[in-house]
C-alpha cells in the first residue's frame, strides 16, 4: 500500500509557479518535495522576493519566509537555502535531510557544463522537451570542456536530438544523432539516426514482413517515437 502525508500546512489560494518545471505548488509540504525529488531543476535564483513573499503571505510560513531573506542577505549557501526549506516541512527525518545535503554537495562539485546536463536530463525526462532543448543547447554554445570528454558531448548531440524526435522534428533529430556518433560512435545511435531519416523522408520503418498498408501512420509514428533514449552520461 502506498503512505499518505497529512499536510500540517495550509493548501494555499495561489500557486507558487516553479517555471522550470512548468508545475504550480500549492503548499509548503509541495515545495519541500520538489525541491526533494527534483533538486537539479532548483536554483539560486528561485530563492528571491516572489518565493518569500508566497510564503509569508500565501503559505502562512512567515518565519520561514524571513529565515530565507536573512539568508540570502548573509550570503547563504543554496545547499543551505534548501535545507532549510525542506526542513521547515517536516517531510523528511535527519537521515534523509543529510542525504539531501550529500546530493547538494556533489551537485556543487561537478562542472557547470554536468550540472546543465543533469538539469536537462531531467527536464526531459518529465516531458519537457523544450526547456530541455534549451538547457542542451546551451551546454553546446558553452566553451568545449575537455575534461568531461567527447562521450559526454556525444550524450548531449543524442539527447537534444530525443528532444527533436519526440516533436516530431525528424530530421533535426538525424543531425543531431549523427553528430552524437561523430563524437562517441555507437550502434544503437546510428539505428536512430537512420530511423529519424526515414520518418523525415516520409517513410515509415516496418519490421520485416510487414506491408506499409497494414500499419496506421500515426500510431507508427508514437511507437517509433518510444525508441529513442535519453542518455544519462
Amino acid at each position: 500500500m502506498g503512505l499518505v502525508t497529512i499536510c500540517k500546512y495550509k493548501r494555499t489560494s495561489t500557486p507558487f509557479f516553479i517555471e522550470q518545471a512548468g508545475i504550480n505548488l500549492y503548499s509548503l509540504e509541495e515545495l519541500a518535495w520538489f525541491l526533494y525529488h527534483n533538486i537539479c531543476l532548483a536554483d539560486r535564483q528561485m530563492f528571491g522576493d516572489r518565493l518569500c513573499r508566497w510564503l509569508s503571505e500565501e503559505a502562512g510560513c512567515a518565519d520561514l519566509a524571513r529565515r530565507i531573506q536573512a539568508g540570502i542577505a548573509a550570503g547563504s549557501s543554496f545547499q543551505n537555502l534548501v535545507l532549510s526549506v525542506v526542513g521547515a516541512a517536516d517531510l523528511y527525518d535527519s537521515r534523509e535531510l543529510s542525504e539531501l545535503g550529500e546530493r547538494l554537495k556533489r551537485l556543487g562539485s561537478l562542472q557547470e557544463q554536468e550540472r546543465l546536463k543533469m538539469r536537462a536530463d531531467e527536464l526531459l525526462d518529465n516531458r519537457n522537451e523544450w526547456a530541455a532543448m534549451e538547457e542542451y543547447r546551451h551546454i553546446l554554445r558553452m566553451h568545449q570542456n575537455s575534461r568531461l570528454g567527447m562521450a559526454f558531448y556525444g550524450a548531449v548531440w543524442n539527447n537534444l536530438g530525443v528532444c527533436y524526435a519526440r516533436q516530431f522534428l525528424f530530421q533535426e533529430a538525424a543531425d543531431c544523432f549523427e553528430t552524437s556518433c561523430e563524437y562517441a560512435p555507437d550502434e544503437e545511435v546510428e539505428r536512430q539516426a537512420d530511423l529519424a531519416r526515414q520518418l523525415a523522408g516520409g517513410e515509415i520503418p516496418l519490421p520485416e514482413g510487414k506491408k506499409t498498408e497494414d500499419v496506421l501512420l500515426q500510431k507508427k509514428l508514437l511507437r517509433w517515437e518510444k525508441e529513442y533514449r535519453m542518455r544519462q552520461k
